[in-house]
């Protein structure tokens, strides 16, 4: 008894620690001059705040996402209304509309139907289920958004966890198998961001950048051609670092296939709900990666609804209104569903990770990171140049955003190398290999929304940041050595030059 007593003290000693030192730390970086003038130094500290906080879990991690308020309520660093305004996003109702629809395939089976038969084909090995997971949404990522891939597979995946007995949000965050699976899915959206114009804002932005810098249009194919295969290389090298080091603690989720297989067959054939959540779901996800081939034949006001996010929700609000023909004055989604198997984290880390990226930009912290870079190394070889711009893009992507560090790192690659070895458009080899780099941003939830929205299913933050922040080197590495090879050695064209020249 009186052990448990000190253990329970010790315990509550801790706690007050990590809560105290949250904002000691915040107001530590406030007398860093090297940091920048005081706006930046304000988002540095809410930075290092927040990811204290949320490593440490000092507080209840929706707690955490409110730190930029809580700063605002002393200190108006940013107008206010642009604190409030920086939780939005245009890919909420791509979310909440997902999370919602998805909470039909919980109610009605359509998730225990596919996990089974995910189950069936990658078995209940923990590992090998998290390679799968990260290779099929990493595939995917070559054409869509790491926030869509992360939204319409993560739910998949809790509910796939579910069945294995991780019900609840803090069952997965203490589980290292479970966070695994998640953790794969958020890196896996995000390992496809750069393969082609298609996987992710930081692609968006590179491409716009680039074309104003060479001043013609860069095809897709053309970008994916020099970008595919160094995103496949790291897809390989991080197939072989999660496989080896992110250990589970156990081996096997619980049952087997011959379970699976008897589950199958005692749900029976496939519902009437289980069609309508299922189909409606797939053909928006088809629908979403068709766009490229008919969005120029939907523009204009009238066609806005076709947009995937507002589609998805859509869905959901037709779902309130559809009636179960299995369960009487029951619709397909219902209030109590939503209670039951509604992720609510998400409403709160998702919109945070955003608010933080958006934070560290106004503020001028991630200015501050690039330009710092830009300075200390742009006097060196083309090795060590390659090199440090490489870490400093893949540095400020793990602290800020990959679109934000795009907006920074980009247009400083391009003012320091546009006459790199007299060429009128020197820059370009560097922009494929700190575009590159970016993309590997795998430690912290407000990187990327795919690490934001896995995190609001569960996934360990601290697992996340420490084995993000190794799977970061090794990814950056990689792609480093590549494009030394192709750009210091071989001095290949295919790089060197812009592309369609």
């Amino acid at each position: 008894m009186i052990a448990e007593q000190t253990e329970s003290q010790s315990g509550n000693g801790r706690n007050w620690l990590h809560l105290l030192l949250g904002p000691a730390i915040f107001l530590a970086v406030q007398f860093m001059p090297f940091l920048g003038p005081q706006t930046a130094r304000i988002g540095f500290g809410i930075l290092l705040w927040m990811v204290y906080w949320w490593v440490t879990v000092a507080v209840d991690i929706k707690i955490t996402c409110l730190v930029p308020l809580i700063v605002v309520a002393f200190h108006e660093y940013m107008p206010i209304v642009k604190v409030m305004e920086s939780y939005a996003h245009k890919e909420f109702f791509l979310i909440l509309g997902a999370s919602i629809a998805t909470v039909a395939w919980a109610r009605w089976g359509f998730a225990k139907r596919m996990s089974l038969h995910f189950l069936l084909h990658f078995g209940n090995d923990t590992r090998k289920q998290m390679i799968g997971w990260f290779l099929l949404t990493g595939f995917i990522s070559f054409v869509m958004g790491n926030t869509p891939v992360a939204a319409i597979f993560a739910p998949v995946a809790v509910a796939a966890l579910v069945y294995a007995g991780y019900d609840t949000f803090e069952k997965r965050w203490n589980s290292k198998a479970a966070s695994n699976v998640l953790i794969a899915i958020a890196w896996g959206a995000s390992v496809g961001g750069m393969a082609t114009p298609l996987g992710g804002g930081q692609a968006v932005v590179t491409l716009g950048m680039l074309q104003k810098y060479v001043g013609h249009e860069i095809f897709f194919l053309d970008w994916s051609m020099r970008m595919i295969p160094v995103s496949a290389l790291v897809i390989a090298a991080m197939v072989v670092f999660m496989y080896l080091f992110m250990k589970p603690e156990i081996v096997t989720f619980k049952g087997g296939r011959e379970f699976y297989r008897k589950e199958l067959e005692d749900m029976g054939p496939f519902s009437y709900e289980e069609k309508v959540s299922c189909y409606g779901f797939l053909l928006i996800v088809l629908l979403a990666l068709l766009r490229p081939a008919y969005v120029d034949l939907v523009r204009g006001p009238f066609f806005e609804w076709l947009e995937p996010g507002r589609m998805f929700f859509i869905l959901a609000l037709t779902l309130f209104f559809m009636p179960s023909r299995r369960s009487a004055g029951e619709n397909i989604v219902s209030i109590d569903a939503l209670k039951k198997h509604f992720p609510l984290a998400i409403l709160f880390i998702w919109p945070a990770s955003v608010a933080l990226g958006r934070i560290l930009d106004q503020t001028g912290a991630s200015s501050v990171v690039g330009q710092w870079l830009g300075s200390m190394f742009a006097a060196g070889g083309d090795i060590s140049a390659i090199v440090a711009f490489s870490l400093g893009g893949n540095a400020l992507s793990q602290v800020t955003s990959d679109t934000a560090a795009a907006g920074v790192m980009i247009p400083i690659v391009i003012e320091t190398f546009k006459n790199w070895k007299g060429m009128e458009f020197g820059a370009v080899p560097f922009i494929w290999a700190v575009g590159a780099a970016i993309s590997w941003s795998y430690a912290v939830a407000s990187s990327t929304g795919a690490q934001g929205i896995v995190a609001g299913f569960g996934a360990n933050l601290k697992r996340m940041f420490v084995f993000g922040m190794i799977g970061g080197v090794i990814s950056v590495v990689v792609s480093t050595l590549y494009f030394i090879f192709f750009i210091a050695v071989l001095k290949s064209d295919f790089y060197l030059l812009p592309p369609g020249l």
